[in-house]
């Protein structure tokens, strides 16, 4: 497999005002400051919460909650950093450090709980499902594949070697007979993937809702869901923290899941300012993102969710040996 060195963000001012001020969420990074004290010194916190995510609709959700004031409303200061789709495999080591809380999908917590990072999911994220797919593997128009069995040997963009996403692409080749290892695969952010297969740059991509519509327009032949491989309907994203740091930080915790929640609520009856909002935000044809099916953001986690992750890790060889359980991957205060 071949791929260039990931895309490195760069400093931004925090806040979401400034990410609609500058428009560049897809590649700056907001500047990690004001980190409260750690939860081993049991000195009292404040409410500054740090969140990374990537530049996606999926885990768009804390972007509302910011703009409707639904943080500050539940007595927390977010600063929310926003990358490249390529970033985040670190997010899990970067945990205590420069973050409090990620986005992260199955796949990474299940490779960073492998590799021994101590990390806790504390919310779902949104769930994929038939009538609502938020991921989908796409053909070049004038190329010659016609199915995701006609892959084999060809050269498909991903936004990292890792992640749900990149599983879920390896589950389906596996499922339609085809060995990934016969598969040349690229890793280019979300948004590049659309100007590389337009120009033959490669054969196929696996990319994500809003930036499918772009894809669908400009003819190109989708060739299925890859998360509905792993399971139907797939938790495909999840929010994480360090577990002593959720240990330490519960009223955070469900101050943050609580304004998420919020954000939903307005966003299932504001569908119109939704799609404005995430067109400016992650630089998105406005025609596209009015017309992409919002993510089925929900903020419920189980253990039964991230067992055919597992699963899949394991039998994808990406985990081996001693792999993680489930119900020690959701902290306690989340499983329901």
């Amino acid at each position: 497999m071949t791929f260039p060195a990931p895309t490195r963000p760069v400093h931004r001012p925090r806040g979401v005002t400034a990410l609609l001020t500058v428009l560049a969420l897809t590649t700056a990074t907001a500047t990690a400051t004001g980190c409260s004290a750690s939860p081993e010194d049991g000195q009292a916190e404040d409410g500054t919460v740090r969140v990374a995510l990537v530049d996606a609709a999926p885990p768009s959700l804390p972007l509302l909650a910011e703009r409707n004031g639904d943080f500050a409303d539940r007595g927390l200061d977010v600063e929310i950093s926003s990358h490249p789709s390529t970033r985040i495999a670190s997010f899990a080591a970067s945990l205590g450090w420069e973050y409090d809380i990620a986005w992260g999908t199955p796949a990474d917590v299940i490779a960073s709980a492998w590799q021994g990072h101590d990390i806790t999911v504390i919310a779902g994220s949104y769930t994929d499902r038939d009538e609502n797919q938020q991921g989908q593997i796409y053909a070049a128009e004038a190329g010659a594949v016609g199915s995701v069995t006609d892959l084999r040997g060809k050269q498909v963009a991903v936004p990292s070697l890792s992640g749900a996403l990149f599983l879920a692409v390896l589950t389906s080749l596996k499922r339609a007979g085809v060995d990934p290892e016969n598969v040349r695969f690229v890793q280019m952010p979300f948004s590049s993937m659309l100007g590389e297969l337009g120009s033959g740059g490669v054969d196929a991509i696996a990319t994500v809702q809003p930036y499918m519509g772009a894809v669908e327009a400009a003819g190109h032949r989708p060739l299925g869901d890859p998360f509905l491989s792993i399971d139907s309907p797939a938790t495909a994203g999840v929010w994480i923290a360090k577990r002593t740091w959720a240990e330490g930080n519960p009223r955070k915790i469900s101050s943050f899941v609580a304004a998420l929640n919020s954000a939903d609520r307005w966003a299932s009856s504001h569908e119109k300012e939704v799609r404005a909002f995430l067109s400016s935000a992650l630089e998105v044809p406005r025609k596209e993102a009015s017309t992409a099916p919002l993510p089925d953001w929900d903020t419920s986690v189980t253990p039964e969710a991230l067992a055919p992750w597992i699963e899949a890790m394991a039998s994808s060889g990406q985990v081996h040996g001693s792999v993680p359980k489930a119900e020690d991957l959701v902290w306690a205060s989340s499983k329901k």
